[in-house]
């Protein structure tokens, strides 16, 4: 396994920048590889990459995206790009035009745009979360993320009915959802005691679009209703 490193600066002032997205894609049909951010020192590094051709991109909000094809062999695996210098993007002054990097770290919370992942028609969330880096579905449909436990997701910050992720990742399509968010909540102990006593899990938050948000709301209203139907039903039988 190999790996991609190197530095960025800001090009004018030659100050370091961090923060910065750094990308990878293959280079056949740019599948999201892998990520990282920039540390305090405008460092970066993505490991743990098989050998192959890549596709390579540095972003900074403001400034002008940095990209490059890469290789890394098995006689060469750590493809060193050094200091990258960044340039200013002055057509933003003109035009309000941003190009959205796949990956978003802010805080504790990494966001994941879903259309930086190709997925086939008619895919649901499941299939979505099977194509981002760092997490995986078995075949009960249960979630990682980087090797922890997802007991819980939810969908626009609520929950889809009831504690079952499966609910959601298997009854969505993958063409409803923005962006996926992945944090550390609070335990459901801690929520329900309103006291943080620093105990967390893993947690999935799955931002839909804004022209499919009322759809969805009416699949919730119907479904509210058919589960409340049962509820009634069975408790007549008892």
């Amino acid at each position: 396994m190999g790996a991609v490193k190197g530095k960025v600066f800001d090009k004018q002032n030659k100050l370091v920048l961090p923060s910065a997205t750094a990308t990878l894609f293959t280079a056949k049909d740019t599948s999201l590889i892998g990520f990282t951010m920039s540390d305090k020192t405008g460092a970066f590094e993505i490991k743990n990459i098989p050998a192959g051709s890549y596709y390579f991109t540095l972003s900074f909000t403001s400034y002008k995206e940095f990209s490059k094809i890469i290789s890394v062999t098995a006689d060469r695996p750590i493809a060193d790009l050094g200091d990258i210098f960044l340039d200013n993007d002055t057509s933003m002054l003109e035009a309000v035009v941003v190009r959205v990097p796949p990956i978003r770290i802010k805080g504790d919370t990494t966001e994941f745009r879903a259309g930086a992942f190709k997925t086939r028609p008619n895919a649901t969330v499941e299939d979505l979360l099977k194509r981002i880096p760092g997490m995986e579905v078995d075949r009960e449909g249960n979630v990682t993320s980087q090797g922890k436990d997802i007991p819980k997701i939810y969908v626009d910050g609520k929950e889809f009915f009831g504690n079952d992720p499966k609910m959601a990742t298997r009854n969505l399509t993958a063409d409803m959802v923005e962006s996926v968010q992945v944090f550390d909540d609070m335990s459901e102990q801690a929520k329900f005691n309103k006291i943080d006593d620093g105990s967390r899990q893993r947690t999935i938050n799955i931002k839909l679009k804004k022209d499919r948000r009322k759809a969805f709301s009416a699949v919730q209203v119907w479904a509210s209703v058919i589960m409340t139907c049962m509820k009634e039903v069975f408790c007549e039988q008892f």
